[in-house]
């Protein structure tokens, strides 16, 4: 049986963490949250700042399956790869079925933010790519934080935390399964981290000043 939790925070690797229950009303799923977590810091091992934007996609009718995801994530990936010269894009999305019986998804990246800082371009372009493939997206109010690794090597977590709150809504429990479905409902890049002095994998919560620039 999966893991649930409505606390408000969960501690990872030693940090605690704010988490989106809705203070306490709803369930998040415990096991994606590592990997959240595990995404972020395998790009702040790369980059000392990370650009974190969120964005929704709902479709025109249910599907069985993710092709409509994995086809849009074939477009928008090498399209942000080319626009900012990026060498590596993380992510992390959720599929979810609630009442009105079609999936949506809600997706978080997480780009090199010495490259982007606006959201502008990149909402005009999910449009486009979502016009073209039949999607509608939703782009919410302030989507984006920018995590700076100066700020977490003064053990200023800040703009951290408020980008894995943001991120947690896609463990939460609601929706993910309709009855009969085993789709995959959550899904992470597997972006490869950098490895500190000691050749082990640094995670956010050690000691960024003790880092290996």
């Amino acid at each position: 049986m999966r893991k649930k939790t409505n606390a408000e925070t969960i501690e990872i690797d030693g940090l605690e963490l704010p988490i989106n229950t809705h203070k306490g009303k709803y369930n998040c799923f415990v096991e994606p949250l590592p990997k959240i977590k595990r995404e972020l810091d395998a790009m702040l091992s790369h980059h000392r700042k990370v650009f974190v934007f969120r964005i929704d996609m709902r479709i025109e009718s249910y599907t069985g399956d993710n092709e409509v995801m994995t086809k849009f994530l074939r477009s928008f990936i090498p399209w942000l790869k080319r626009r900012y010269g990026l060498k590596r894009v993380g992510y992390v999305w959720c599929r979810e079925v609630e009442t009105s019986k079609k999936q949506h998804y809600h997706l978080v990246f997480m780009i090199d933010g010495t490259a982007v800082k606006t959201m502008k371009t990149i909402a005009d372009k999910v449009i486009d790519l979502a016009s073209i493939q039949d999607l509608s997206p939703w782009i919410p109010k302030r989507p984006s934080y920018l995590i700076q690794r100066k700020h977490l090597e003064q053990g200023n977590y800040t703009k951290y935390k408020q980008a894995f709150f943001r991120a947690s809504y896609i463990a939460k429990e609601r929706g993910k399964k309709v009855k009969g479905e085993s789709v995959n409902s959550f899904q992470t890049s597997r972006v490869q981290p950098r490895l500190n002095e000691h050749g082990t994998i640094f995670k956010a919560g050690d000691d960024y000043s003790q880092r290996m620039r």
